[in-house]
């Protein structure tokens, strides 16, 4: 089964105003996201995430490299490229922009109505997926009401209705949670779960790392348009992270010999005494130091990083 995203070399650069000068936006990036999937794509401002999503979803064509849906490839000739294999691939593709911007005047039915038409559906199966659609989002109740009377929230959850609406494999979701209060950014984040257990695989673009980390199992974090660091997010976290041991009983002149191995001690949430390594000193070379005075060793465990901690280390390391 291929992948659901698979990009391999992709470069995108721009010309200024009058080409004199050239702009890399994505410079060699390479990434593969499987289906069924809840993968995270950030990076800092200007990174060059919203152009490799506008090449994902075939707005733009790169430089150099290729992307690759579910095996596929957008034709990039319209000339001789039939555009029925684009709709095709186009329509196992479901987006949701920052701030998606609906027509005050419709409903939220009719909102739906135009995009699915937008898709090719017609008749009964046009109005089969609307009602599915807003089962799937939780908007029936709200279904006939003129979008200007929408919260903020009803209008991401109208948008994540659209997306679906031609039932696609993956979605694309840019800031789904962006300006949200913390009730609405609940919903939402269900949501994305209802969704992955549906079986669609989600890419999701944010600053909002908090949620990312909730809902995410793999993230890739860009910064000027290359690849800083991706994996299995629970590695990143605990990679290269320095050890916690909860101890009893620790004498002044232990503590003090800690301190000059550049190890940190203090009290611990659990009111023990917490000794923290630095990563440049052997877990075994601190235990022994411990064992020597009969210090009494609780607990060993590694020190998780949240994601905020790692996107920032990573940026800086990056710039560095």
């Amino acid at each position: 089964m291929p992948p659901a995203i698979e990009i391999n070399g992709l470069t995108k650069t721009y010309r200024t105003l009058f080409g004199l000068r050239q702009v890399t936006a994505v410079d060699d990036l390479n990434l593969t996201v499987e289906e069924g999937e809840v993968f995270g794509f950030l990076g800092p401002n200007g990174a060059g995430k919203t152009t490799t999503i506008k090449i994902l979803l075939g707005i733009i064509y790169p430089t150099a490299g290729e992307c690759k849906l579910f095996g596929e490839r957008f034709a990039s000739n319209f000339a001789f490229a039939p555009e029925s294999a684009n709709s095709r691939l186009k329509a196992n593709i479901g987006y949701l922009p920052e701030g998606p911007y609906f027509h005050e005047f419709l409903s939220g039915r009719e909102v739906l109505s135009f995009y699915g038409k937008l898709y090719g559906l017609r008749g009964n199966h046009l109005k089969s997926r609307i009602d599915e659609t807003l089962d799937i989002v939780g908007m029936q109740y709200a279904a006939d009401r003129l979008v200007q009377h929408y919260s903020k929230g009803m209008r991401q959850r109208i948008g994540l209705a659209q997306a679906l609406l031609s039932d696609p494999k993956l979605m694309i979701l840019d800031e789904p949670t962006v300006g949200l209060d913390p009730i609405a950014r609940r919903e939402i984040r269900d949501l994305m779960i209802k969704l992955r257990n549906l079986g669609k695989t989600l890419f999701v673009c944010s600053h909002e790392l908090s949620e990312v980390e909730m809902i995410c199992n793999k993230i890739a974090i860009i910064n000027r348009g290359k690849m800083v660091t991706h994996g299995k997010l629970l590695d990143l976290m605990l990679q290269d992270r320095a050890v916690e041991i909860d101890v009893t009983n620790l004498q002044e002149a232990v503590w003090k010999k800690l301190e000059t191995e550049g190890c940190f001690v203090g009290k611990a949430e659990t009111g023990l005494t917490m000794v923290r390594l630095p990563e440049n000193r052997s877990l075994y070379q601190i235990l022994d130091i411990l064992k020597a005075d009969a210090t009494e060793i609780v607990a060993i465990r590694p020190k998780k990083e949240s994601l905020e901690d790692l996107f920032i280390r990573s940026v800086k390391e990056e710039v560095a």
